[in-house]
């Protein structure tokens, strides 16, 4: 091969050389593009993935955020619900105690005196108010209570009326006498009933009929079945209460069957005046034990917290110092 062929050869050689190098570069440059935009676009996904975590992070937060206030808005609406809800109970519940109390005190003495004088031991409260354990929170009202009598035999409601004039409970008016037959006519009354004959003035009667529900016996035993519910409630222990209905006002002549009693054969003792009151509470404590202290503190403990008057009398009376 002479010299400028060879010449022509390395020229070849040389300009191969720098073709490869210029598409080396070429394609190198083309790499770094792409890789470039793959990482571009790498990141651009990584951060619209973040900003979407964060959209939803921020989301779910708001929308913890607004069930925590929500939540807080109905605990706080409930308890000043239940604050204004203790405000009426407490206001009604003084207002029960001041204005029956007045009424309560002479059947309070008469019964612990009666108690006192027989030699009993227990308790009596007077005037316990509260909120019966079926009533409705739609339409609530307030119980109160005259009387419950607690001793060993036994355990007493007493509804106390201090009625005066002529009172019939449970007798019709033609069987007292022919001249009260005549004021009232051919009237007949459905038991359980009472009727009240008082004097408005010097020249006129006024006569109220308590019939069904409303008389006495009826009342006294719709109350002793909502003590019952609350010492059930209270105590997890259920305990039965007799019933009796005291006409305690020293000028009322009182016309009565001893005992009222149900279809289901309760039966509600009707007392009149302080003889028929120490009678029954007589008859009461000659029966059997049933209460212990502890039960007969318990109650009483309980009926307390719901505003009673409690007088302890003989054994059951509270020690010097306790």
């Amino acid at each position: 091969m002479d010299q400028e062929t060879t010449t022509w050869v390395l020229v070849a050689l040389l300009v191969l050389a720098l073709v490869g190098v210029v598409v080396a570069i070429v394609v190198g440059r083309r790499r770094s593009r792409a890789a470039a935009a793959a990482a571009t676009a790498r990141v651009e996904a990584a951060e619209t993935a973040h900003r979407q975590e964060l959209e939803r992070v921020s989301a779910s937060h708001d929308e913890g955020v607004s069930s925590l206030e929500a939540q807080h808005a109905r605990e706080r609406d409930e308890l000043e619900a239940r604050r204004r809800d203790a405000e009426e109970r407490a206001e009604q519940s003084q207002e029960f105690a001041t204005r029956s109390m007045r009424w309560d005190e002479p059947s309070q003495r008469a019964v612990v005196d009666a108690c006192t004088e027989l030699g009993l031991d227990g308790v009596l409260v007077t005037n316990v108010v509260f909120v019966p354990v079926d009533a409705p929170r739609t339409r609530r009202f307030v119980a109160q209570v005259d009387h419950v009598l607690l001793l060993s035999s036994a355990a007493v409601v007493i509804e106390n009326k201090g009625w005066k004039g002529v009172v019939l409970d449970g007798v019709q008016p033609r069987d007292v006498h022919s001249s009260i037959g005549t004021l009232f006519g051919d009237a007949t009354f459905e038991p359980p009933f009472a009727v009240q004959v008082s004097r408005e003035s010097p020249t006129s009667f006024r006569i109220t009929s308590h019939e069904g529900r409303e008389s006495p016996a009826a009342q006294v035993r719709r109350q002793a079945q909502r003590v019952s519910d609350l010492v059930g409630a209270e105590t997890s222990r259920t305990q039965w209460f007799d019933t009796a209905v005291f006409y305690s006002h020293p000028d009322a002549e009182v016309w009565a069957a001893e005992t009222d009693a149900t279809e289901a054969g309760v039966t509600t003792t009707i007392v009149a005046g302080g003889r028929q009151l120490r009678s029954f509470l007589e008859r009461v404590g000659d029966r059997p034990r049933t209460l212990a202290p502890t039960r007969i503190d318990e109650l009483a403990e309980l009926f307390a917290r719901h505003g009673a008057d409690v007088r302890r009398f003989g054994a059951m009376a509270v020690p010097e110092g306790r």
